[in-house]
C-alpha cells in the first residue's frame, strides 16, 4: 500500500498516506488534487534524507490535512465516534514515528495505553481519569489537536509532538487510545451486567453511559463557549460604595417612585404596541380575505376558472406578505425570527444575546407578526408579544438608546444588569397580558415561564404593568369601535377568545361538567400530552433539516423558505375550501326569521347581530345561496377566528337549539391533520411566529372530536344527559398547550380569563397536570428543547440539573489556570492582555500565580466592559511610577463629578467598544508611558466558594445569585467573625449605623472646636468625602474607645449643651416632616410571644445563635487593651449592635477560580 516508501518497508501503513487515504472526504475538488500530488512528490526517492525540511513540510501539511478530517467526521459523528473508528483501525499495527532528520524510526506499540498527562494535583489526576470528565477532557483535546500543530516538542493533552509538528498518525492513535481506556474503565463500572444504569455504583449515578450521550455532551458543552454571561451582583467598588453611603432618603425615594412610574408607562406603551399590532393584522387579513371572497363565486359556468384565478391572485398576496416578515427577519434583524419566548428565558436566566433588546429587533419583532398573521402562516402573536414587551421594558428603564445614540442625565437609575433584567421581565409579562386580555394570567407566566430570579417587588409592579397595559388596549379598542358612545359603553364583557359578550353567551350556563367525566378530563390531558410532546420532536427533525439545508447565515434561503411556508398553508388551506361540502344555514339565521333563539333583545346590536352572524360565521363561498362552505368555515378564516369558532359558536342557539351546532366530524379530523402538521412545519421559520394560537386551535380540535365520541357513547347510556362541547373543547386546548409548553398554573389562568370558563378551574388543573407528567417523560418542553439546540448555557432549576453535581467537588470542574491583572499597571500591557484572549472578567492581584492552581491574594476583579470603558474615557491615568500615583488619579472632587465618572462606566445603554477600536484611539505616548489604576473600581467583594464544595452548591449560588464567576478558595480559608440573620436585619443595621453616626459627629466637634461644619463639599455629609471610609479615618476613632461614656454619647464637655444626636438631626434629619419612617410605624405595634418561653425584652441574652459572640463592650474593652483596631467602620459588620474587631489594617481573601466563560 505504500511501497519503497522513505522509511524503506513495504506492505506498511505509511503515516504520509494517511492524509491521502482520506482524499474522498468533503474537502473542496481543488484541495484534493493539490493534495494528492504534494504527498506523491514528496514521497518518491529518498527526498527526505536528501531534502530534510521536506520532511517536516509534509509533517505539518498532514496535520493540517488531519484536522480537517477530524472537524468534519466530528460534525457528523461526534468527537468519541471517531476516536473509536481509528482505534479500530490502528488496532494490532506497528506505528512508525519518524525520529530525527535522518529518517531513522521508532517502533510503538498502539495496543499499549499511554500514561495520562499529569496535571497540578492529585485531584486532578483523579479527575481526568473518572468517568464524568471524559466530555470536557475530549473538548479539550480536539481543541489541542486543531490550535497546536506548530508547537515546540513536548507533551501535552496525551499528545505527542515530535520534531517541532504533531505526528497525526500518534495524534489520533494516543488520543484513540487514551479515549478506549477511559471508556474500558467506563464500561468496567457501568457494564457489569445487562443494566448498566441498575448496576452502576452510586458514586458514578450521573455520568454518561452510552458513546451517544457523550458525543452530545461534549459537542453541547462546545457550543456553549460562544455565549457570555450576565453578572447581576451588584458592582462593589469603592467609588460605587462612596455613593451609596452618600445618598439621602429623598434619593431612594425618588428611585422607588421611577420604578412604580416606569412600571405603569411599560403598560402604557404596550397598550398602545398592542393596539397598533392589532389594528396591522385586522387590515391585512381584511384586504387578504376580502380580495380572495370577492374573487370567489357561488355558482355558474366559470366556476373553475373563477377558483384558479382566485387562488393565483391570493397567493401573489399571500406571497408578498410573507416576504416582508421574512425579508424583516432575514435582512434586517434575525433575532427577529421565532416567538423569542426561548430568547427572553435565555435572557432572564442570565445568559447574554447580543442584539436581543435592540431597537430594530423590536420593529422587526412587532411589524414582523403583523405581516406574518397576515399571510396565514399558522402563527399566533403572544410569543412575539413577550418579546416585544421585554424590548419595551429593558429599552425604558436604559433612559437612553445604544441605537439613536442619546441617554438622559437625569433620571439615570436602573443603568445595569440587575434592575434592567426586573423591567424586561415585567415587560414580558405586559406582552402576554396585553396579547390575550389577561393580566393576571400574563404575569403568571413570566413568574413561572420567564425569570430565574424571582423577587416580591417585581411581581407587584409587574401587576400594576399588566393591569394598565389591558385597560390602555381596552380604552384605545372602544375609542376606535365607536368613540361617540364612551360613556354608555360596557367593559368587561368581552373576552379575546369569545364570539359574544358575556352577557349574550351567558357563560354561567354555558359551561358544566359531570363528576363521572374527571377521568375523562385526565384521559384527555395524558393524550394533550403525548401530542405535544410528538410535537416537539416531530419539529426537532424539521429543525434539524432546517439546519442543513437552510442555514441561518443564508439569508436568501430562509427568506424563501418563508415564502414557501405561506404558499403551502395558502394551498391546503384553499383545496379544503374549494373542495368543501355545502350546508343548510341554520334556520333562525335564514331570511324569514325575526330573532336569533327568541332572545335577540339580549344582543348589544340587536338586528345587526344576526346579519353579522350570519355573513361572518357561515360564509356561502363557492356554495348555493342559503348554503354555507362547512370546510371553509374553520379553514378559509384567520386561525384566532377559527378557534373561536371550535369554542363557541353554538353557544347563543344559532341553530335553533342552544348546545346543539356540530361541526362535521371529518372537518374536526382533516382540520386537527392540517393544523398539527402546519404548525410543526412553521415553528422555526425564519419568520416571527407565536405558538399558542396553534396550539390552541389544534387542542381544541381535538377536544371537540373527544366530546363527539363521549356524547356518541353515553348516549346508549345515559340518554337524558346532555354533554357539553364547548367544555371539552377549552379542556383539549388548555391540554395542548400544556404538553407542548409544560407550563400549568399561567396556562389555567390564561385560559380561564380568555374564554371565560371559571367553572372549569378543576377540570383544567387536573388535565393540564396530565398533560405535563405525560410530556415530560417524552421530551423538554418546546421552548426548553429550542434553548437546548441553540446550545445555550441554560440553568435549571437546581432540582433539575441531574445527580451529578453532588458526586463531584469543586476542585474537580473548576478551571486552574487564570489571565490576572495588577491593580496598577501599564496601558500597553493592559491592551495587551485584552487583545490576547477573551475572557469577560479578570481577577486584581499583586503577585499572580507562577503555575496554574497555586493560591494568590485576591485584591477583587473587574470586568472586561469596565476596563475598556476606563480606557475609552481615560479613566484612572496617569504618569510615572505607580508609587508615585497622584491622590486624584480618578479626576473627581465633587459628588457631581464622582457620578458623572460612574456614569460613563455603565455598560447601559451604551455598550463598550472593541478592544482594536480602544487601542486606536489611543496615542503613542498613551501607550508608551500612561499607567492605568484599577482599585478603586474593581469588585471588591466578588462571590466565592471553598474547593471542596459540592458543585450543586456552586450550581445553586450561580443560578440563585446571577453569577458570570465564582472564585475557589482553599479548603481551609481564615476566618475573621460570624453572622446570622439578626445580624443584617434592618433593626441591627439600622442601630449600628446609628452608633457609627455618633462617633462621626463626635469626631467632628473635637476636630472644628464644637461647631458643626455645615460647609461640607458636595453631596457627602461626612467629614473627609471621599476618604471618610478608609482605614486612615478609621484610625482616627482609636482614641475614642476608652472615652467617657458622656462625651461617647455626644455631650459638650466644653461647654456646649448639644449632643451629637442634635446635631445630626440638624444636619441629616429627614426634610419631609410628614413622612412616617417604618420604625415609627412599628412602635404603635404590640409584642406578643409565640409561646411561653420565647425570647422576649428581658431575655435576649439566651439567644442561642448569639454564644458565639459574647459582649460587645467586653469586646471593644479587649480591642482596646490589645491595641487592636475596630475596623467595622470601614467594613460594614456587626453583631447586636457592636462591631467585630479584627487585628491588622486589611483583610486579604485567597482564591482562585474560572475567569473566562
Amino acid at each position: 500500500m505504500c511501497k519503497n516508501t522513505i522509511i524503506g518497508k513495504e506492505n506498511k501503513e505509511c503515516e504520509y498516506y494517511y492524509a491521502s487515504r482520506h482524499i474522498h472526504s468533503n474537502t473542496s475538488r481543488r484541495f484534493k488534487i493539490f493534495a494528492f500530488f504534494f504527498i506523491r512528490l514528496m514521497r518518491k526517492g529518498n527526498s527526505f534524507k536528501k531534502f530534510p525540511q521536506n520532511q517536516k513540510l509534509t509533517h505539518a501539511f498532514c496535520a493540517f490535512y488531519s484536522s480537517l478530517i477530524l472537524e468534519e467526521e466530528e460534525e457528523e459523528e461526534g468527537f468519541v465516534g471517531v476516536l473509536h473508528k481509528r482505534a479500530s483501525t490502528m488496532n494490532d499495527e506497528e506505528t512508525l514515528i519518524p525520529g530525527g532528520e535522518d529518517g531513522s524510526t521508532t517502533p510503538t506499540n498502539t495496543q499499549r495505553r499511554p500514561p495520562r498527562v499529569s496535571t497540578t494535583n492529585s485531584n486532578q489526576n483523579q479527575h481526568q481519569s473518572g468517568v464524568s470528565a471524559f466530555a470536557r477532557n475530549s473538548t479539550k483535546k480536539s481543541r489541542n489537536i486543531h490550535n497546536n500543530t506548530t508547537s515546540s516538542p513536548r507533551t501535552s493533552g496525551g499528545l505527542s509532538v515530535v520534531g517541532g509538528f504533531r505526528n497525526p498518525r500518534e495524534t489520533f492513535q494516543n488520543i484513540a487510545a487514551t479515549a478506549a481506556g477511559t471508556l474500558e474503565d467506563r464500561n468496567t463500572l457501568m457494564n457489569s451486567s445487562s443494566s448498566p444504569r441498575e448496576s452502576a455504583p452510586a458514586v458514578v449515578f450521573g455520568a454518561t453511559v452510552s458513546d451517544r450521550e457523550t458525543n452530545m455532551a461534549s459537542l453541547r458543552l462546545r457550543r456553549m463557549t460562544a455565549f457570555e454571561s450576565h453578572d447581576y451582583d451588584p458592582i462593589d467598588c469603592d467609588i460605587e460604595e462612596e455613593q451609596l453611603r452618600s445618598r439621602k432618603r429623598a434619593e431612594y425615594q425618588n428611585e422607588e417612585w421611577w420604578k412604580w412610574t416606569l412600571s405603569a408607562i411599560i403598560g402604557v406603551v404596550m397598550g398602545f404596541v398592542a393596539f397598533v399590532v392589532d389594528g396591522l393584522v385586522d387590515k391585512l387579513n381584511s384586504f387578504r380575505f376580502g380580495m380572495a371572497m370577492r374573487l370567489v363565486v357561488g355558482d355558474g359556468e366559470n366556476q373553475d376558472a373563477s377558483k384558479f384565478y382566485a387562488y393565483i391572485s391570493s397567493l401573489f398576496v399571500t406571497c408578498c406578505l410573507a416576504a416582508v416578515a421574512g425579508g424583516l427577519v432575514s435582512y434586517v434583524e434575525p433575532l427577529a425570527a421565532g416567538s423569542g419566548i426561548p430568547e427572553l428565558k435565555t435572557y432572564l436566566n442570565g445568559v447574554h444575546l447580543k442584539g436581543l433588546l435592540r431597537l430594530k429587533t423590536l420593529l422587526a419583532k412587532l411589524g414582523g407578526v403583523a405581516f406574518s398573521i397576515g399571510a396565514g402562516l399558522i402563527a399566533g402573536k403572544e410569543g412575539p408579544f413577550v418579546h416585544g414587551g421585554g424590548l419595551v421594558g429593558g429599552g425604558l428603564c436604559s433612559f437612553g438608546s445604544h441605537s439613536l445614540g442619546f441617554k438622559t442625565r437625569r433620571p439615570n437609575h436602573f443603568r445595569n444588569d440587575r434592575d434592567k433584567r426586573d423591567f424586561v421581565a415585567i415587560g414580558t409579562a405586559t406582552g402576554v397580558a396585553v396579547a390575550f386580555g389577561a393580566p393576571i394570567g400574563g404575569m403568571l407566566f413570566t413568574v413561572e415561564e420567564g425569570t430565574s430570579f424571582y423577587n416580591s417587588s417585581m411581581l407587584w409592579r409587574g401587576f400594576l404593568a399588566t393591569c394598565v397595559g389591558v385597560l390602555t388596549s381596552h380604552w384605545l379598542e372602544q375609542l376606535d369601535f365607536d368613540a361617540t358612545d364612551f360613556a354608555r359603553a360596557k367593559f368587561g364583557t368581552h373576552r379575546d377568545f369569545g364570539l359574544y359578550t358575556d352577557d349574550e353567551a351567558n357563560y354561567s350556563k354555558q359551561y358544566w361538567w359531570y363528576f363521572w367525566e374527571v377521568p375523562i378530563f385526565a384521559m384527555i390531558g395524558c393524550l394533550g400530552g403525548y401530542i405535544g410532546a410528538l410535537f416537539v420532536n416531530l419539529n426537532v427533525r424539521v429543525t434539524a433539516w432546517r439546519a442543513k439545508y437552510i442555514p441561518v447565515n443564508d439569508k436568501f434561503r430562509r427568506f424563501l423558505e418563508v415564502i414557501a411556508v405561506a404558499a403551502l398553508t395558502f394551498t391546503v388551506m384553499f383545496v379544503f375550501m374549494a373542495a368543501s361540502p355545502c350546508l343548510e344555514i341554520p334556520a333562525p339565521l335564514r331570511d324569514g326569521h325575526t330573532n336569533l333563539a327568541n332572545e335577540l333583545d339580549r344582543f348589544e346590536y340587536g338586528e345587526a347581530s344576526k346579519e353579522e352572524i350570519r355573513t361572518d360565521f357561515f360564509s356561502k363561498m363557492y356554495c348555493p345561496e342559503g348554503y354555507y362552505s362547512s370546510y371553509g368555515q374553520l379553514f378559509f378564516v384567520p386561525l384566532s377566528q377559527s378557534f373561536k369558532f371550535l369554542l363557541h359558536l353554538g353557544e347563543v342557539g344559532e341553530n335553533g337549539q342552544a348546545h346543539e351546532f356540530l361541526f362535521r366530524f371529518d372537518l374536526l379530523v382533516f382540520y386537527f391533520l392540517a393544523m398539527f402538521s402546519l404548525m410543526t412545519v412553521t415553528y422555526g421559520v425564519g419568520a416571527p411566529t407565536g405558538l399558542f394560537v396553534p396550539s390552541l386551535a389544534v387542542g381544541s380540535a381535538m377536544g371537540q372530536i373527544c366530546g363527539r365520541i363521549v356524547n356518541s357513547v353515553s348516549g346508549w347510556i345515559l340518554t337524558d344527559v346532555q354533554i357539553d362541547l364547548h367544555a371539552y373543547a377549552v379542556i383539549g386546548a388548555a391540554a395542548s398547550l400544556g404538553g407542548a409548553t409544560r407550563m400549568t398554573i399561567s396556562i389555567t389562568v390564561l385560559v380561564m380569563e380568555t374564554t371565560g370558563s371559571m367553572q372549569l378551574i378543576i377540570p383544567l388543573m387536573l388535565t393540564i397536570f396530565c398533560a405535563k407528567a405525560v410530556g415530560d417523560r417524552f421530551s423538554h418542553g418546546i421552548y426548553d428543547t429550542h434553548i437546548k439546540i441553540r446550545g445555550a448555557p441554560f440553568l435549571e432549576e437546581p432540582e433539575l440539573a441531574g445527580p451529578a453535581g453532588d458526586k463531584l467537588r469543586v476542585n474537580e470542574v473548576m478551571a486552574k489556570t487564570m489571565i490576572t491583572i495588577k491593580p496598577r499597571m501599564r496601558v500597553r500591557d493592559l491592551i495587551g492582555i485584552l487583545a490576547s484572549n477573551d475572557h469577560g472578567a479578570f481577577p486584581v492581584t499583586e503577585n499572580p500565580p507562577t503555575k496554574p492552581g497555586e493560591p494568590f491574594e485576591l485584591h477583587g476583579t473587574i470586568t472586561r466592559n469596565r476596563l475598556l470603558k476606563m480606557i475609552t474615557h481615560r479613566i484612572g491615568f496617569f504618569d510615572g511610577n505607580p508609587e508615585s500615583r497622584p491622590a486624584d488619579v480618578y479626576g473627581y472632587t465633587t459628588a457631581k463629578d464622582r457620578d458623572d465618572l460612574l456614569d460613563k462606566l455603565k455598560q447601559i445603554p451604551f455598550k463598550s467598544p472593541h478592544v482594536a477600536e480602544v487601542a486606536a484611539s489611543l496615542s503613542s505616548v498613551e501607550m508608551d508611558s500612561a499607567w492605568i489604576d484599577v482599585s478603586r473600581l474593581m469588585q471588591r467583594h466578588p462571590f466565592i466558594t471553598h474547593a471542596d464544595a459540592r458543585v450543586s452548591r456552586a450550581y445553586r449560588i450561580f443560578r440563585t445569585m446571577g453569577l458570570r464567576h465564582l472564585y475557589v478558595t482553599p479548603d481551609k480559608p481564615l476566618v475573621v467573625g460570624v453572622m446570622t440573620r439578626k445580624d443584617v436585619i434592618q433593626e441591627n443595621t439600622s442601630l449600628t449605623l446609628g452608633e457609627k453616626a455618633e462617633r462621626i459627629m463626635v469626631e467632628r466637634r473635637s476636630s472644628s472646636g464644637g461647631g458643626v461644619d455645615r460647609e461640607a463639599e458636595g453631596a457627602d455629609a461626612f467629614p473627609g468625602g471621599a476618604n471618610l471610609y478608609s482605614h486612615d479615618y478609621a484610625d482616627r476613632f482609636k482614641s475614642k474607645k476608652n472615652e467617657p461614656s458622656s462625651a461617647r454619647r455626644g455631650v459638650d464637655e466644653r461647654g456646649g449643651g448639644s449632643t451629637a444626636n442634635d446635631d445630626w438631626n440638624d444636619q441629616f434629619g429627614d426634610d419631609d416632616d410628614d413622612h412616617r419612617s417604618d420604625e415609627e410605624e412599628d412602635e404603635r405595634l404590640p409584642y406578643i410571644p409565640y409561646y411561653q418561653g420565647n425570647a422576649g425584652d428581658d431575655d435576649d441574652d439566651d439567644n442561642d445563635d448569639d454564644h458565639h459572640r459574647g459582649n460587645r463592650d467586653a469586646q471593644n474593652a479587649a480591642a482596646a487593651e490589645d491595641g487592636t483596631e475596630n475596623t467595622a467602620d470601614t467594613e460594614g459588620s456587626g453583631g447586636n449592635g457592636g462591631f467585630t474587631n479584627i487585628s491588622g489594617a486589611s483583610i486579604v481573601r485567597r482564591a482562585n477560580g474560572p475567569d473566562n466563560l
